[in-house]
């Protein structure tokens, strides 16, 4: 399958690399330019997830149209904070099935919504799911015992 993770913070990178070693095709949107640097010529994010190797072939890339046009899954974590302004950018170059999975952490800053919500207001039509811990994305990239919850109104 070919997935796009929004968002290169410790979570996002660490769930790239899991999708990557569970044999997807993964682009990471990553805002920093040297972290899209890094990704892709080290196989490391040391301002995020500093000391912990990515398998390859994980790409990276600043270019939000890249990172979904053509994922069949796309991952948002981004910050809570940011969530509906990147969807918004990002919505309109998603395929039509292509399932949103939320593993965004917080409520909307002003509005006070879910990152369900706003991806629900932004990300038109689209199934949307979301995945919850309790979890720390170190634990989660060694592998070491952690529970997850997965939901979803629109994904059986």
């Amino acid at each position: 399958m070919k997935a796009g993770v929004i968002g290169a913070g410790s979570w996002g990178t660490t769930l790239a690399n899991l999708l990557v070693h569970n044999g997807h095709d993964v682009t990471i949107w990553a805002r920093e330019p040297e972290v899209v640097q890094a990704i892709n010529n080290r196989h490391v994010n040391e301002l995020f997830l500093a000391g912990c190797p990515l398998k390859e072939p994980l790409l990276a890339t600043g270019d939000l149209t890249l990172a979904v046009s053509e994922a069949e899954l796309v991952v948002s974590a981004t910050p809570s904070h940011v969530v509906r302004a990147v969807a918004r950018r990002f919505c309109e170059y998603l395929q039509p099935d292509a399932t949103v999975v939320s593993v965004s952490k917080g409520l909307e800053p002003g509005t006070l919504h879910t990152m369900t919500e706003v991806l629900e207001e932004t990300v038109r039509g689209n199934p949307i799911a979301v995945l919850s811990g309790p979890s720390f994305a170190l634990a989660v990239y060694q592998r070491k015992p952690t529970a997850v919850v997965a939901a979803s109104r629109d994904v059986v």
